[in-house]
C-alpha cells in the first residue's frame, strides 16, 4: 500500500510540473531584450530626424509572453515603438527663448545699475525680437507621427498611383486624407510575401495556419508615418532597408 501511494502522489506532482510548464508563457527578459534589439536596428535604419524635424519622444510595446500552439509551435508575437517628431525650428527656437531670457534678467539688472537708458531701450527690442521670432516661425512643420510595428498581418490593396518606392523585399504606399498635404506614407516589408512587387495587385502577409517554429520569431515589418505626405516620402526614400530586412527571421 505505500509503494502505491508514493506511486500516485509521484504521478501527481508529475502532472501538476507538466501543467505549469505549459501554462508558463513568459519571455526570458534576453529574449525582450532581443526583441528590442531589433526594433532598434529598424530605427537606426531609418536615418537622422527627418529634414526639419526634431523627435519628442520614443515609446516602446514589448510582448512579456509568448503564444504556444498545439505540436510545439508558435504563433508570431507582436512588439513596436512609436515615435513623435515635432517642428525643430520652434521647438528649438523656445529653448534658446528659455536661455536668453535667463541672460536677459542678468544683463538689464546689470544696465539698470549703471543707468544707462539706451541700452536697457536696446536690450529690451533685442528680447522681443527673440520672442517674436520664437512665437512665429517663417514656416512652422505639422507634428509627424511613426508606428514600426512587428508581424501584424495586414492585407492592404495597390492603387498604383500610390507607389512611393518598392523593390525585392520591401514597398512604400501613401494615402493622403483630402485635398491637403496630409496623410499617410507606409512601408511593408517581407522577403517572402513581396520578393516580386512589379505586379502584385495588393499586400497580405500571413504565417502558416499550424503556427511557427521560432517562438520570437520576426516575419514582417510595418512602418506608418503620418502628418506631412510631402516630408514622410523624402525621409522614406533615405531608409537603408538591408538592415531592416536582415533582422528578418526565415520561415
Amino acid at each position: 500500500m505505500r509503494i502505491l501511494a508514493s506511486s500516485a502522489l509521484w504521478l501527481t506532482l508529475a502532472l501538476t510540473a507538466t501543467v505549469a510548464a505549459q501554462d508558463n508563457t513568459s519571455l526570458t527578459r534576453s529574449e525582450v531584450a532581443a526583441l528590442k534589439a531589433k526594433l532598434v536596428t529598424v530605427q537606426t535604419a531609418m536615418g537622422a530626424d527627418p529634414a526639419g524635424y526634431l523627435k519628442e519622444s520614443e515609446d516602446f510595446d514589448l510582448p512579456t509572453d509568448f503564444n504556444p500552439v498545439n505540436g510545439g509551435k508558435f504563433w508570431p508575437i507582436t512588439s513596436g515603438i512609436s515615435l513623435r517628431y515635432v517642428d525643430r525650428a520652434s521647438t528649438e527656437g523656445e529653448a534658446n527663448l528659455e536661455k536668453a531670457a535667463e541672460e536677459f534678467q542678468v544683463k538689464y539688472a546689470a544696465a539698470a545699475a549703471t543707468g544707462n537708458v539706451e541700452q536697457l531701450t536696446k536690450m529690451i527690442e533685442e528680447m522681443q525680437r527673440l520672442q517674436a521670432a520664437a512665437i512665429t516661425p517663417a514656416v512652422k512643420k505639422e507634428n509627424m507621427n511613426v508606428y514600426v510595428q512587428f508581424n501584424q498581418n495586414p492585407t492592404v490593396g495597390i492603387d498604383p498611383d500610390a507607389v512611393v518606392l518598392e523593390q525585392a523585399g520591401v514597398i512604400a504606399l501613401r494615402s493622403k486624407n483630402g485635398t491637403d498635404d496630409r496623410g499617410d506614407v507606409t512601408v511593408y516589408i517581407d522577403p517572402v510575401a513581396l520578393k516580386a512587387t512589379q505586379e502584385l495587385s495588393k499586400i497580405e502577409f500571413t504565417t502558416p495556419d499550424d503556427g511557427v517554429s521560432n517562438k520570437t520569431g520576426l516575419y514582417h515589418i510595418v512602418i506608418q508615418l503620418n502628418g506631412s505626405v510631402t516630408d514622410a516620402e523624402a525621409w522614406v526614400k533615405s531608409f537603408k532597408f538591408a538592415p531592416m530586412l536582415a533582422v528578418i527571421d526565415t520561415r
